[in-house]
């Protein structure tokens, strides 16, 4: 698959990103549109329609609505670069009606010979009128005709418009050669960093390549570059002789919320076994790991959470009055917890709590866990941890951005199993870095909840936290806040 300027749109949220990558969806929905409103606009200005065929006249729109979209995308009109051919689009759009309209006819005979199978209807009414179904057949054709080439050209306007790809680079000069046309300037991707390795069979002192971006230091500066959202593509092009660094390059990077690909010196053997590849500029890609909930996903995420959140925190405000004024009369000290923890690549983020322990116990640090009976939390704090009211001041968090409704619960930065760091104590730890926490997971609803103080624990939340990341839906979202009301409700907690 051979990629354009156009194709690596920087992922985002905004409406030019959107018609960047996805110009297909917003084309199918304009050709919807354009028979959906034709059809009901020839049918309101047709005196001759009858109320009494309102529910058929809607199933009518809709299929050949359905049919049309069907017969376009078979026809090649949802492809990159397929254009508007004019006769060509025409052809498809009558077909979709011709074949709506031999369905209506054969229906219309079938109850006409089998008056007795027919439902009864009022006299001189027929089954659907043809006159609204014959200039609706004119005008839906010729909107759509005269409005898609400027669509195409809108959504081809912005894509050229679109912001590239902020991309960081691992390569020995072989390497940076091959990927010229990509990476100088005037290429199909923003190079924002260059870290240069000298394979075996290169001279270290001869720089006979100049890096068309700054030169990092160490792989740990180009992860803290990706870390940092300065880059959202890590491109790797080494020999294949370096089989051992690229795949430490890969374990290193594994808590990095970015798109890695490698480009190989020989393509062939990834394609012969079977590999998906990609070409951007002529030179061969092999994607190692995609970026999870990126572009549409990503927007989608961001608007349930908002659509969600911002609903509960006002619906919530009044009852985290009450709560704080309780705990400001029940207890010294501050009336929330706030407690750095790590979020998003690992970025240290401000998590909000109501406090629920003595002021004089408390562990910002989080290496002692709380544990079921712990003295240090008060009779308040009990309760608001037993129900989970300690934690509605997180939905400010995932109002701001820094934390989902639903994602990989954030653990506190000293916190250990078994003695170890929860890092070292669990292979593929990291990795839930790549999206937000949330208030709630897969996890905590599947009953891994409390106290993590053995490293068996911890790798049953970690495998239920990557199969969240590797399967995240809308759906699955959903499923995961209907358990949590389930589980609080039931006095549980999450």
């Amino acid at each position: 698959m051979e990629l354009s300027r156009r194709d690596i749109a920087a992922p985002g949220a905004g409406p030019q990103r959107l018609f960047a990558r996805h110009p297909a969806v917003l084309l199918g929905a304009w050709d919807a549109f354009g028979i959906i409103a034709t059809g009901l606009a020839c049918r309101s200005l047709n005196p001759a329609s009858h109320a009494g065929q309102t529910l058929r006249a809607m199933l009518v729109i809709l299929g050949t609505a359905a049919l049309g979209l069907v017969l376009l995308h078979a026809q090649g009109f949802y492809r990159e670069g397929s254009g508007s051919r004019q006769m060509r689009l025409l052809f498809t759009i009558a077909q979709s009606f011709a074949l709506m309209l031999l369905m209506l006819l054969m229906w219309e005979g079938f109850m006409t010979l089998w008056p007795v199978a027919a439902p009864s209807l009022p006299d001189g009414i027929l089954v659907i009128n043809r006159n609204w179904l014959f200039s609706w057949s004119v005008t839906a054709p010729s909107l759509i005709m005269l409005t898609r080439p400027r669509l195409e050209a809108i959504l081809l306007s912005a894509k050229e418009r679109a912001p590239m790809r902020r991309a960081v680079l691992v390569a020995d000069r072989a390497g940076l050669r091959r990927l010229g046309p990509v990476i100088l300037p005037g290429g199909l991707l923003q190079l924002c960093g260059v870290l240069e390795i000298a394979s075996r069979d290169e001279d270290r002192n001869c720089h006979t390549v100049v890096a068309p971006a700054p030169v990092l230091p160490s792989l740990r500066d180009a992860r803290a570059m990706l870390e940092r959202g300065d880059a959202d593509l890590l491109l790797i092009a080494l020999p294949e002789t370096a089989g051992r660094s690229i795949a430490a390059i890969d374990r290193l990077m594994a808590g990095v919320a970015a798109d890695i690909w490698l480009a190989p010196p020989d393509a062939a053997r990834f394609y012969a076994a079977g590999a998906r590849l990609s070409t951007l500029g002529g030179c061969p890609f092999v994607p190692l790991r995609d970026k999870p909930m990126a572009g549409i996903q990503a927007v989608v995420k961001r608007a349930e959470d908002l659509c969600l959140g911002l609903p509960l925190l006002i619906l919530a405000a009044p009852p985290m009055l009450l709560i704080a004024l309780a705990i400001r009369l029940s207890s010294k000290g501050p009336v929330l917890f706030v407690q750095p923890r790590l979020g998003l690549n690992r970025r240290v983020i401000p998590v909000r709590k109501f406090r629920t322990m003595r002021i004089e116990a408390g562990d910002a640090g989080g290496v002692r866990q709380a544990v079921v009976g712990d003295r240090r939390v008060t009779r308040l704090g009990r309760f608001l941890r037993r129900t989970s009211l300690d934690e509605l001041p997180q939905l400010i968090n995932v109002v701001e951005g820094s934390m989902s409704l639903v994602g990989p619960r954030p653990h506190a930065l000293g916190t250990e199993a078994g003695g170890l760091p929860f890092s070292e104590a669990a292979a593929g730890y990291a990795a839930r870095h790549r999206v937000k926490p949330g208030m709630t997971g897969w996890a905590q609803v599947c009953g891994w909840r409390g106290e993590t103080n053995t490293v068996d624990k911890l790798r049953r939340r970690i495998a239920h936290d990557l199969h969240y990341i590797a399967h995240w839906s809308l759906g699955f979202d959903l499923r995961i806040l209907v358990l949590t009301i389930r589980a609080v409700l039931r006095g549980e907690g999450v």
